[in-house]
């Protein structure tokens, strides 16, 4: 009986490495040297709040595949650094995102993460997208 509840243990810091390589591949790839972000053709299509869901999804993975990165959340001017995107477009969609879509995670020293629990949400998100974008 004890085995049965036992097997609803998670842990929480684990990612689905297999989901998360299926979130990011249509879209990036990552530096090993640098942890830069490089960006696919069909990046250019995505709406801004998704290219940051992918930005952050993409930094938890450099955490999980051990590369020299600090950690997984990141600052507002870090997001538009490496993103490209600008100012006046990134904080609406972190605001929209933490607040209205409660996709991120905000630390006290107001770096932004996208918790383990909202991945498969963040994967049904870009399908939805990407279903949108073959319509049009």
């Amino acid at each position: 009986m004890n085995e049965e509840l036992e097997s609803l243990l998670v842990s929480g810091r684990e990612i689905d490495k297999k989901l998360v390589h299926e979130i990011l591949s249509p879209f990036l790839r990552i530096d090993k040297e640098t942890c830069d972000i490089r960006p696919l053709s069909s990046w250019s299509d995505l709406r801004a709040k998704t290219r940051i869901l992918l930005y952050l999804i993409a930094r938890k993975a450099m955490v999980a595949l051990g590369l020299p990165l600090a950690e997984e959340r990141a600052s507002a001017t870090e997001i538009m650094q490496k993103t490209g995107m600008r100012k006046g477009t990134v904080n609406p969609a972190l605001r929209s995102l933490l607040e209205d879509d409660r996709l991120l995670e905000q630390s006290e020293d107001r770096k932004y993460h996208v918790p383990n629990y909202a991945i498969e949400r963040v994967r049904a998100i870009i399908g939805e997208e990407q279903v949108n974008q073959a319509r049009t």
